[in-house]
């Protein structure tokens, strides 16, 4: 029989930046889900690593004033969701200090601080990877649990959209109904504005009996489905007159665009949050007619494309050759073809470094650097830069992008506050000045950070 969790009460005294509360027992630091500072709470220990305790737990006395009921019945228990115990200001402060604090480590004072932008409370998620696996006679499909690498048990995710959650049950009655259903060990989940997909992912080769199941699950649920055997370069639909997957697409009306995209490329997840950065970005960068703004790790167009259908001349450059090609297609259907340029090239690389004039005749500098083609596409050098990296941060080429010339101002949408306070310090040391950062609250309910932030130029650093 397995061993029961160990039970403990703890207080409560500070809460970690993945929106766990944090105490000692025994002079070991113990992090309890569902526990907010000042609380007293009987903890289940789940987890032991490195000294420390993992835990869920459930409130005792002194409750937090920032506490409220989790809308969610399977929270904490299930992995998906961080903060649902907390009320959407405290969660709104708690994100806003993680970036403060960043911040302060780098020695980063703001200008100023927008206020803190939240929309959706629940279900905004439109793309998700979940987990499946076999208990039993039960299949389950879901996040995985707290401080595990179990399938949570559940039936219904209120922070997917709801077209997205009433797709669990069937998923897992159709799962179940498999000639060998333990060769399952995923599902992703993507949504447009109109139409979803369901990427399954198998082990072994489907049968025929495999196939009729998930084409009869297409036609009762209205969904597109895509089997995966190995990469998502195998990605098949399993309707029998399809050969090719189909798109996908969102809208950013205030611009009369149309974005098209495939269920596994990277789009933000939370549609209306989307629409609200690229407000800002574009309001922070103000008028562009005519201007060359360079649009860093551009994805599919998400910026790169209001902005050719705000007059200025847009150039995206993005690592994936697969991305690329799409923001070329949607800047086509779009009509803003004219206006914008995309290149494929990794930033994090050589070839991401500009080579100026003196590195040229340099031996040791990188030959070749296709990335100053990108910069120079309109003839004409750029005002402004937008960067959207991933969690890594913008990479080590950043102060050869910062230095150029003609540079005015850098708009930085960052997913991780750690990396972009330390481009801020790097930023700041080229000449530049955090004119004004802010929280969206891209995923409300969990602990992601997403920040938009405007560097404005204020001298010029190192230039020969």
């Amino acid at each position: 029989m397995p061993k029961q969790p160990t039970e403990i009460d703890i207080e409560i005294s500070t809460l970690s930046e993945q929106g766990s509360g944090g105490g000692t027992h025994n002079e070991r630091p113990v992090w309890v889900r569902n526990a907010l500072p000042g609380e007293t709470v009987r903890a289940r220990i789940l987890k032991r690593r490195g000294g420390q305790r993992f835990a869920d737990g459930q409130p005792l006395e002194n409750f937090s004033s920032d506490r409220v009921t989790s809308p969610c019945q399977y929270f904490p228990r299930c992995g998906g969701c961080a903060t649902h115990h907390m009320a959407p200001t405290a969660q709104l402060g708690h994100k806003q200090r993680q970036l403060s604090d960043q911040l302060v480590i780098q020695g980063i004072q703001p200008n100023s601080w927008r206020v803190p932008v939240a929309l959706l409370r629940l279900g905004y998620r439109r793309k998700a990877r979940m987990g499946v696996r076999v208990v039993g006679e039960s299949v389950l499909v879901g996040f995985r649990e707290s401080f595990s690498n179990r399938v949570a048990r559940i039936d219904a995710c209120l922070t997917l959209t709801p077209e997205l959650s009433k797709l669990i049950p069937p998923l897992k009655a159709s799962i179940a109904k498999m000639s060998d259903p333990k060769t399952i060990p995923q599902i992703e989940l993507a949504q447009g504005d109109s139409g979803c997909a369901v990427i399954v992912r198998h082990l072994q080769p489907l049968t025929d009996a495999d196939v009729a199941l998930w084409q009869a699950f297409e036609v009762n649920c209205q969904v597109e489905v895509l089997m995966q055997s190995k990469g998502y370069d195998t990605l098949t639909p399993i309707a029998k007159n399809r050969q090719q997957m189909s798109l996908l697409h969102y809208q950013i009306p205030e611009y009369g665009l149309t974005i098209g995209f495939y269920p596994h490329y990277f789009t933000q997840v939370n549609a209306p949050m989307n629409r609200e950065l690229v407000r800002t970005v574009m309001g922070y960068l103000g008028n562009v007619r005519g201007h060359v703004v360079v649009d860093m790790f551009c994805g599919i167009g998400n910026f790169t494309l209001p902005l050719a259908r705000a007059g200025a001349l847009a150039v995206g450059i993005e690592a994936s050759d697969e991305a690329v090609e799409m923001a070329k297609e949607n800047a086509r259907v779009n009509r803003v073809d004219h206006a914008s340029a995309f290149y494929a090239e990794d930033l994090y690389g050589e070839g991401g470094a500009l080579v100026s004039a003196t590195d040229e005749s340099d031996e040791t500098a990188p030959t070749g650097s296709s990335i100053n083609a990108c910069f120079d596409h309109f003839s004409q050098s750029p005002d402004a830069l937008i960067l959207d990296p991933p969690r890594s941060g913008a990479g080590p080429n950043l102060e050869g992008w910062a230095g150029i010339p003609s540079l005015k101002q850098i708009v930085y949408v960052s997913c991780n506050p750690v990396t972009f306070a330390e481009d801020a310090k790097r930023l700041k040391a080229k000449g530049y000045v955090l004119e004004q950062v802010g929280v969206y609250d891209m995923f409300p309910g969990t602990a992601h950070v997403e920040t938009v932030g405007r560097f404005v130029r204020t001298s010029v650093v190192g230039l020969d």
